[in-house]
């Protein structure tokens, strides 16, 4: 039975969207553990799959993580041979970064977890259904991003 709290909780926004990403988080987490990928790679991967010869500078903004922490990611991903990074012919201080052949099975796999996954958020739901919730996320997105920056 559920505290007067916790149905007050349930009926926020806030409330709403932390369980979501809780348990999205905990279904990934567990479905990329069984190919053997950590938090951040998957990201990663379906970011190098769309932008090959990205430099370590884009991954990172994109994936908004600190250069360092991608450098770091990507040392571990170079090692697993997930990924390659070659010097850029026109400034050798810009490294590149590739998917190798290992890399891209991996990103596959990567993308049949995020279906899977949206598959089963969205299971009973109507195609309209569907593109309405994605439509409102991203509109709330937008509205928080508006105001970036002001809140203390």
């Amino acid at each position: 039975m559920k505290t007067k709290r916790e149905e007050t909780n349930n009926k926020t926004l806030h409330s709403a969207l932390i369980r979501v990403i809780k348990a999205h988080r905990k279904n990934a987490h567990t479905q990329f553990s069984k190919i053997s990928l950590t938090e951040g790679k998957p990201k990663i991967l379906d970011f190098l799959e769309n932008n090959p010869g990205c430099s370590q500078r884009e991954l990172a903004t994109y994936c908004r993580i600190e250069p360092a922490t991608a450098t770091s990611i990507l040392a571990g991903m170079e090692k697993e041979d997930l990924i390659f990074r070659e010097r850029n012919i026109k400034d050798k201080r810009i490294l590149n970064v590739f998917l190798t052949e290992k890399g891209k099975n991996a990103q596959k796999k990567v993308e049949k977890v995020f279906t899977e996954l949206d598959n089963k958020c969205f299971d009973g739901f109507s195609e309209e259904e569907k593109n309405q919730t994605i439509h409102i996320l991203n509109r709330l997105y937008d509205n928080l991003m508006k105001g970036e920056g002001d809140i203390d």
